[in-house]
């Protein structure tokens, strides 16, 4: 078939970008370092198959942030983030990964029950209204529209694709009865959706029928005080608390250790989760009196805003409360949490590796691992797709927090760089050697990631209240139902 004349490539899109409004990041090099006989080896030796079918309409991808450290001689695995389908990395995966996923995307809107569905599809950006920053992988996100447009195609009659930033200037354009995907910046959304006396979330008086963004998901559930009827709301990733929250993530995974022990994982992470500013200081009080190196990590937040290190045991009272009250006020500016994103996790500090080679750019710099699980089909499987590296080198005596914080956007705005300067990709033997990390050990991470993920699914069915959910959550699965998705075709 000859090319469709109105079809445009990713390359070609960005290319052109900062004709567009602004600079995009090519990661084609990254997916190029790809190793295709690595990418087969780590799928087979992590594909498992979901519980039951209802867990297909449930469950997109999770991209799981991994701390690597040395233990008696090996390499110990801390899994610290799930993280979720606000996934900023979609083309990082080699092109047959990314095509599973945005055709899960595809199979969700083709399900969706009401013929007018409206689908949020939200990206981080736009945090500080002082500084406000651009998405440089917004085309992952435009990816995404682009699927859920297919979908409801597929069904018959057209879609559309609008976007925040054009409905502000004319709202009527979203009074349509055609379905439609509105792509726009998780901090846009909150700021115009409203929740119905129904409990039904309305954009611009127009009900919403599904959201894509597990932190947009949480974060919207958070303003509005849990008035929204999440029955009426498909989500994109269901999980999206465990994508958003680390204290609930560390209390599942403390679970699936118990009942799937590796000597690859901890057996136990310590944590606690919580609800106010007193309680937060007595917790990093409590711990740094006890001897322990503590990380706080905020809800629903990204970009490491609002995560703090008190690494010294002596630290006096002043400093603990400057950096906790810092972190408060910070949350509550980039994401219009009033008081802060609280609840906030407490867990241990751990001391990762660092790039140990002499001579290399990034000696000297810790890093951490991305695995990303994914749905494909009826089965759940791993890709393990980049390292992440920190900005700045790691000084024991004198630790800067841009040498503890492995986040690739915040270190290419800090350095004025490229997000590919600090990166490596994963699947690849040159990256595995510089690490130290051996390729079966790798495989057996692998294949605990996808067991924890199911774990997650399996909790969220058993017992859904635990993960924010209404404990009769039949509409989650309802469409796929009436889409007749229960098993690949």
């Amino acid at each position: 078939m000859p090319p469709e004349p109105l079809m445009l490539s990713l390359e070609t899109v960005l290319a052109a970008s900062p004709l567009l409004g602004h600079k995009l990041e090519d990661r084609s090099r990254i997916r190029a370092g790809q190793d295709p006989s690595l990418v087969a080896a780590f799928q087979e030796a992590s594909t498992i198959p979901l519980s039951n079918p209802q867990q297909r309409a449930l469950f997109l991808v999770a991209p799981l942030d991994i701390l690597v450290a040395d233990c008696d001689g090996a390499k110990q695995f801390h899994i610290a983030e799930t993280n979720g389908t606000g996934i900023g990395g979609l083309t990082n995966m080699p092109i047959p990964v990314v095509e599973t996923i945005l055709h899960g995307l595809t199979e969700m809107a083709e399900a969706l029950p009401e013929p007018d569905a409206l689908v949020l599809v939200a990206c981080s950006g736009l945090e500080s209204s002082r500084q406000p920053r651009r998405n440089h992988l917004i085309h992952e996100k435009i990816l995404y529209a682009e699927a859920l447009k297919r979908g409801f195609e597929a069904r018959g009659g057209s879609a559309c694709v609008l976007t925040v930033a054009q409905l502000t200037d004319d709202p009527e354009t979203l009074q349509t009865d055609r379905p439609t995907v509105v792509l726009g910046y998780i901090k846009e959304f909150l700021n115009t959706l409203r929740v119905e006396s129904n409990g039904r979330l309305t954009l611009w008086g127009r009900p919403v029928t599904a959201a894509v963004n597990d932190r947009f998901c949480l974060n919207v559930v958070s303003r509005f005080g849990n008035l929204v009827d999440l029955s009426h709301l498909a989500t994109m990733n269901r999980c999206f608390l465990a994508g958003a929250d680390k204290g609930v993530t560390y209390g599942l995974l403390n679970e699936y250790t118990r009942a799937q022990p590796s000597h690859l994982l901890p057996s136990h992470v310590e944590f606690l989760r919580v609800e106010s500013r007193p309680a937060l200081i007595a917790g990093v009080v409590g711990w740094l009196r006890q001897g322990k190196k503590v990380v706080i990590k905020p809800q629903g937040t990204g970009l490491g805003h609002g995560l703090e290190f008190f690494l010294d045991p002596d630290e006096p009272l002043d400093g603990i409360l400057g950096k906790i009250d810092h972190s408060l006020r910070v949350t509550e500016h980039y994401y219009g949490a009033v008081g802060g994103a609280l609840p906030y996790t407490l867990c241990e500090f751990v001391d990762t590796c660092t790039i140990r080679r002499t001579g290399h750019a990034l000696h000297g710099h810790k890093y951490e691992v991305r695995i990303v699980v994914y749905r494909d089909g009826m089965s759940l499987k791993a890709f393990p797709s980049i390292a992440k590296i920190s900005s700045q080198g790691y000084d024991a005596d004198r630790p800067a927090r841009l040498s503890l914080i492995n986040n690739i956007t915040t270190s290419a705005e800090a350095k004025q760089r490229e997000g590919t300067d600090f990166m490596l990709p994963l699947c690849n033997a040159d990256t595995l050697a510089l690490l130290e990390i051996k390729r079966e050990d790798l495989e057996a991470v692998c294949a605990s990631c996808v067991g924890y993920v199911r774990h997650i699914l399996d909790q969220m069915q058993q017992r859904p209240e635990r993960l924010g959910l209404p404990i009769h959550d039949s509409r989650a699965v309802e469409g796929v139902v009436n889409g007749q998705l229960l098993s690949d075709a």
